[in-house]
């Protein structure tokens, strides 16, 4: 299986997440214990919600447009897992904040001007009659929803609040000093939909990547750089360099000559964040080959009313042969034997032995490998997701926990300063929980709405 960030001070009028009309209610509310300085709703409060929506006239503790006080001792309370007043976010099953969902949040969605459309019935964008706020800003506020909307937690990237960037600006990377810079062109995603499609690039050198830097539109699910080697293509061959390649067709059912063509396909690399960058230790590198046919791999969700945009920019940053130590390598190692009752938490525990065997479903390490030297581990599972463990196995580190994720959204990828040697007869075990909120069973699969279990990584031996 492949897979797998000016704030000004405005007055807030009509609808700021939750309706289209202000009144005043004078009912006193009970205030809340304020968050803990310096976590990541309280930086949320001081940087974005008090100065554009707790303003004079709008949400402040006096007026509470439409009943709503968001001052820094009632925001939280008012805003997660509480339900809107808008009619037509009620229908979509909003609420203003829904911990681990942001495209579920009505607070989200009323701050992010890419992706908000008048067609949804949900009022107007906000800040209302000024700028939106900055994509830093608006990655803060998505970041810290997915990891569940914590109150007193560091779950978000503070940097993020001094984004100065513009929301709706066109991507930009700087080319790379030593490299190559590729792109996935702009292509839309249809209403009420999820695209994912592939595109293929001829490599004409060795590429030894040292560093991997990418930016690409909100609301991706993912993308993935893979490989192939035209020694092992898969038996309906190469596919053509430049045709896109959807994986669904126009009603949403899956083109099966996809599955196909994933026959003996390498994961290079890739990444679930809106930015991301992979830098390796010096003198080692990932090495790309010359005839590698380069295959893209971009996957967007569109819960809206209207056409939005995928888009994917991407460097590869090079160092010359004769400065390459250690060639690094991927590790991808994955369990695909998933069913999630309804409304029931569900634990599966998959077991990875170096020059072994997997439990039933799991992939294997390579077996021409006898020792492991790694470097960085990430996860992938979606959001039925509420914690990603992984432990080692064997050894005189049996049983400690080297990687844990509980925001399936931003998965971190977590690099060691010492590498984790593993050798035969010791390996890594994942540890996965979910909870199935839904009225049917949830199995393994590729839309946004299956699940997932994969542990990606580097390595060199």
């Amino acid at each position: 299986m492949q897979f797998r960030p000016y704030i000004l001070t405005i007055v807030f009028t009509a609808s700021l997440l939750f309706a289209v009309s202000c009144t005043k209610d004078s009912t006193p509310i009970a205030e809340e214990a304020l968050p803990t300085a310096g976590s990541s709703y309280a930086l949320l409060q001081e940087k974005i919600i008090t100065p554009n929506c707790a303003t004079s006239g709008c949400h402040d503790t006096k007026t509470k447009s439409n009943g709503l006080d968001l001052s820094a001792a009632n925001s939280y309370k008012n805003l997660v897992g509480v339900e809107p007043t808008n009619e037509n976010a009620l229908k979509d099953k909003f609420l203003r904040v829904k911990a681990g969902n942001p495209y579920q949040s009505f607070l989200y969605i009323k701050l992010d001007s890419t992706n908000f459309h008048q067609s949804d019935g949900y009022g107007s964008l906000m800040p209302l009659g000024s700028r939106p706020i900055t994509v830093g800003q608006v990655e803060f506020v998505k970041q810290w929803i997915a990891a569940g909307a914590p109150k007193n937690d560091v779950v978000a990237d503070a940097k993020l609040l001094d984004d100065s960037r513009s929301q709706n600006e066109a991507l930009f990377l700087s080319l790379p000093p030593q490299g190559k810079q590729f792109k996935v062109s702009p292509f839309g995603v249809p209403p009420q939909f999820e695209r994912e499609l592939f595109i293929a690039q001829q490599n004409t050198e060795d590429l030894y990547m040292t560093k991997f830097e990418m930016i690409q539109r909100d609301r991706s699910h993912h993308f993935i750089l893979y490989g192939y080697d035209p020694a092992k293509a898969p038996t309906t061959g190469l596919p053509k360099v430049g045709v896109i390649r959807d994986l669904y067709d126009g009603k949403g059912n899956y083109d099966f000559t996809r599955f196909l063509e994933m026959q003996n396909r390498i994961y290079i690399i890739g990444s679930q964040l809106k930015t991301e960058t992979i830098s390796f230790p010096e003198g080692m590198a990932l090495k790309i080959p010359a005839n590698y046919l380069l295959d893209f791999n971009s996957h967007y969700t569109n819960g809206t009313r209207d056409t939005t945009r995928g888009e994917v920019l991407f460097n590869i940053h090079t160092i010359p042969a004769s400065q390459v130590k250690n060639i690094i390598k991927p590790l991808q190692l994955g369990n695909t034997s998933i069913s999630l009752p309804p409304k029931q938490e569900k634990t599966i525990e998959t077991t990875f032995m170096v020059g072994g065997s997997s439990a039933p479903g799991g992939d294997k390490f390579d077996r021409s490998d006898s020792v492991y030297y790694i470097l960085g581990l990430t996860s992938h599972f979606h959001k039925l997701g509420k914690k990603f463990v992984v432990q080692i196995v064997g050894g005189s580190r049996n049983g400690e926990v080297i990687y844990s994720c509980t925001n399936w959204l931003n998965p971190p990828l977590v690099q060691y300063k010492d590498p984790l040697m593993l050798r035969r007869g010791e390996g890594l075990k994942s540890i996965v929980t979910w909870y199935n909120e839904t009225d049917k069973t949830v199995s393994f699969g590729f839309r946004s709405e299956d699940e997932m279990n994969f542990v990606f990584g580097y390595y060199y031996n």
